[in-house]
Formats: structure tokens, C-alpha cells, sequence
């Protein structure tokens, strides 16, 4: 019976643990807030002539501010530039219009991605929060195995088609032998 609460005990602490991560990523938490503010952005121009552009926000969690980069922030053409000459890194700084400046983010203390279809990987995020569910519900499945094995007082039996035996050879049949 103490290996149930065990394994009961880390189905919780896994699940809570998730929870709690999820939550803190989301901002959920007392004393975060789960909008950026977007301070500087800045344009750059490759080789192909294509506008590459990136901001830098403070965001709040855990009752801490952060300061980053933000990630997914859509600078357009249209943003004035605020210097017409360029910073040692060759990129200009723009005016960020106020339509920009309070985006809603996934953050946690080092960056933070801005809720658009341009930053995050929205094919990985349905995948991974499927891989959590599957994992839960396979310790699930396993706790209740388990309790199910010890109300019977023995373990399940093995299946004798899962893993056969290794064959063994005989000292007549070993090649070393002839």
C-alpha cells in the first residue's frame, strides 16, 4: 500500500509541477503581469535588401521586473526612424507607435515572445502539451496497475511472449570446442 501513495504522490508532484511552470511562462502568477513593454526597436537590412527587425522590453514576473529582448515584435516599414544614422551594429533605431508598445507575451526572467503567429513555434506547443499528457496518463495507468497488482497480493505476471529467453549453448555445440 506505500508504494500506491508513492506513486500517487509523484503523479501530483508532476502534474503540479507542470502547472506551475506553465502558469509562471504564462505570467498567472501574483505579481506578474503578462504584457511587455516594448521600449527600443531597431531595423537592419541584409544582403538580399530584406528588413530583419528586433525590441528590447521590460516585462514582471514573480514580483521581479525583466529586461530583454522581445521576440516577434512586427516592425514595419512603416515605423519613422528616429536616427538616420545607424549604431556600430549598422541598425537603425525606430519609433515604436503605441498600437506596438503593450503586446501580450510568453516570458520568463531572460526573454520574452510576443503572442503572434511570427514568434512562436505553434506546431511545437500542441505536441509538447500532447508528450506532458501522454506521460501523465501513462503513470497514471502504472499507479493504477500497481494498486490493482498489490489488492491482489502478487505482481502481474510477465508476458512469455514479450522477452524470450536467450538460447544457450552447449560446450558440444560451441565452435571453440570442435
Amino acid at each position: 500500500m506505500i508504494e500506491l501513495w508513492k506513486r500517487l504522490a509523484a503523479v501530483v508532484v508532476m502534474g503540479t509541477t507542470l502547472g506551475g511552470v506553465l502558469s509562471w511562462t504564462a505570467g498567472l502568477w501574483p505579481g506578474d503581469e503578462g504584457r511587455a513593454s516594448v521600449n527600443h526597436c531597431y531595423i537592419t537590412y541584409d544582403r538580399q535588401e530584406a528588413m530583419h527587425g528586433r525590441c528590447v522590453g521590460d516585462w514582471a514576473r514573480g514580483g521581479r521586473g525583466h529586461r530583454g529582448p522581445i521576440y516577434g515584435v512586427d516592425v514595419d516599414k512603416s515605423w519613422k526612424v528616429i536616427d538616420e544614422e545607424p549604431n556600430s551594429a549598422y541598425e537603425w533605431e525606430v519609433a515604436v507607435p503605441a498600437s506596438a508598445k503593450r503586446p501580450w507575451v510568453l516570458a520568463d526572467s531572460g526573454q520574452a515572445w510576443v503572442l503572434s503567429p511570427r514568434a512562436l513555434p505553434w506546431g511545437a506547443i500542441p505536441a509538447a502539451i500532447m508528450a506532458l499528457l501522454i506521460a501523465l496518463a501513462w503513470s497514471i495507468t502504472v499507479t493504477v496497475k500497481a494498486h490493482k497488482a498489490t489488492r491482489k497480493g502478487r505482481w502481474p505476471e510477465p508476458d512469455p511472449n514479450e522477452c524470450p529467453a536467450a538460447p544457450t549453448i552447449t560446450s558440444a555445440e560451441h565452435p571453440s570446442e570442435r
